[in-house]
């Protein structure tokens, strides 16, 4: 994703972007590249250790989050999920 882009995506002015993926470069998290096509644009990539580190907070936060519901509940509630995502998807809502 462009920097830009990304900045856009988080709603952060790409000034506040610059300071913050400096910080995730300087921790081997991210990578800024130039688009060869396009000097002016650059690329922004998740490292190996970026994704890592992305895993594992998503899944500290979803043992936090599910922490009260036991495997069965959690079982409901992702195949619930999936069908209001399939009927999303699907084109099925309409607003009223």
């Amino acid at each position: 994703m462009s920097q830009l882009d990304l900045a856009r995506v988080l709603g952060v002015d790409p000034s506040v972007l610059v300071s913050i993926l400096n910080e995730l470069e300087d921790r081997d998290l991210a990578t800024r590249r130039r688009e060869p096509a396009d000097r002016r644009r650059h690329v922004v990539e998740l490292t190996e250790g970026g994704r890592a580190e992305i895993d594992q907070v998503v899944g500290g936060f979803e043992r936090d989050l599910f922490a009260a519901l036991d495997e069965a509940d959690q079982a409901q509630l992702e195949d619930l999920l999936r069908k209001v995502a399939a009927t999303h998807d699907s084109g099925d809502c309409t607003e009223d």
